[in-house]
Parts: structure tokens; C-alpha cells; sequence
């Protein structure tokens, strides 16, 4: 399993950094991408961010989720990127590697999501009569089906505002878990270290206005989607 991160583009304002699968975004386990970019680079440590420890930090993956991570490497930039996110004009691409088929090619859910009432590692979609923590949110996931094989389905996922474990629950939702999720699906994958499922492409204009497109490989991916899932 791949350890360390990988730089994927740096400008003068934002570093995008390809997490690990296995590995935290953040300070609290002894494998996390912060300690390792701040090793590198110390001055990103003094960017006012969203927490005082975290520096540059712009957004996070769960620890089992690799892929894009973004880092401001000044004040300004976080703002600018923050902002960005806020008004939902940053395009985040993910690879799932999902259990069962979709009657379709392709959807959007758009379903609001809470804090799972009871169990405090999960959240809960809000419809009908479901009980929940906290004040729910608006949360919309696209998906795209890219291809199937025997009883699994790759699909690509966009997301523009994200929140906690949103892609994971609502794929759950409409009975296309991913494949390895300990939280949302119920069938066990022994042989599975970390969940299939890879944030591998974002899209947004720059500080500097310029369009960037940014993508990586998904490492669980060969030519068969089937020999991911064994």
C-alpha cells in the first residue's frame, strides 16, 4: 500500500496533494497528509485556516479515501479557494467501486443528510420519519455509470459543496454501497483493506484566473473492476 503522498500541481498560491488510501487528512493518528506536507513544507503551518493546527488545510477525505487534497499556501489564497468551495464552484471527481447494478446510466441524489442519531462514526439521509442529530443539510451527489461486471458497477461521482460521508451514505441509499465500506455496507470484504472508492479529479479557476483540470490514477483500478472487489 502506497504510504506517502504524491504532489499533483503547486502554484503560487494552492498545493493539490494525492492522499494515500489508509492515511488521516488530519493531526489525531500517527499516519496523517498534514504532518507530511507540513514536513515539506513548514510555511504552510501559518496559514490561518480553518483550525490552528492545520494550517493551509482546505478540504478532507476519510482515512480510507485517497485522492485530492487541497492546501493554501497564504492567507488570501484560503480565503479565495474557501470561498470557492462555499459557492459551489469547485467540481470534485471521485471513482466508486459500487456493490450491485443501477437501473440507470446515470442520476442525481439529492437527499439532505444528518448526524446518525445513535451511532456517532455514521450519518443518516433525513426523509419520512427519520430521527438525527444536529441541523440536517442540503446535499446533492451526480453519479455516472461507467461500466459493470458480474454483480459490481464503476461508477464516476461528482460532487460541487460536500459534507461528511456524503457520496458513501447516499450511494448506500439507492443500494449501491461501496464495495468495502464498513459503515454502509453490510456485506464484509475480508480480503479489502480500504474501501474502493478514490476522490481522482477536480475542476476550478485559480487565484491566478486560470482554469485548472487535475486528475490521478485510482490505484485500485486495473482491467478488471472485479478483481478490485476480491
Amino acid at each position: 500500500m502506497k504510504v506517502q503522498y504524491s504532489i499533483l500541481y503547486q502554484d503560487p498560491s494552492l498545493i493539490l496533494a494525492d492522499k494515500p488510501q489508509g492515511v488521516a487528512t488530519g493531526f489525531g493518528e500517527k499516519r496523517n497528509l498534514c504532518e507530511m506536507i507540513f514536513n515539506d513544507f513548514p510555511e504552510l503551518k501559518k496559514v490561518r485556516g480553518y483550525n490552528s493546527n492545520e494550517g493551509g488545510l482546505l478540504n478532507r477525505l476519510d482515512n480510507e479515501t485517497g485522492g485530492i487534497v487541497l492546501f493554501a499556501k497564504h492567507d488570501d489564497s484560503f480565503d479565495y479557494y474557501s470561498d470557492l468551495m462555499k459557492a459551489e464552484k469547485i467540481a470534485k471527481f471521485y471513482t466508486a467501486v459500487s456493490e450491485g447494478i443501477p437501473a440507470h446510466q446515470k442520476g442525481m441524489i439529492d437527499i439532505p443528510l444528518a448526524h446518525h442519531l445513535k451511532n456517532r462514526k455514521k450519518m443518516t439521509v433525513v426523509s419520512g420519519h427519520t430521527k438525527y442529530r444536529s441541523t440536517p443539510r442540503e446535499a446533492k451527489t451526480e453519479w455516472e455509470l461507467i461500466r459493470t461486471e458480474d454483480k459490481f458497477s464503476l461508477l464516476n461521482i461528482c460532487i460541487r459543496k460536500g459534507m461528511r460521508h456524503q457520496i458513501r451514505l447516499h450511494l448506500a441509499h439507492i443500494g449501491l454501497p461501496i464495495v468495502g465500506d464498513k459503515l454502509y455496507n453490510k456485506k464484509k470484504y475480508p480480503g479489502i483493506e480500504n474501501h474502493l472508492f478514490y476522490a481522482h479529479g477536480i475542476q476550478f479557476v485559480s487565484l491566478e484566473n486560470k482554469k485548472i483540470e487535475i486528475y490521478t490514477d485510482v490505484p485500485f483500478i486495473k482491467d478488471r473492476i472485479g478483481d478490485a472487489a476480491k
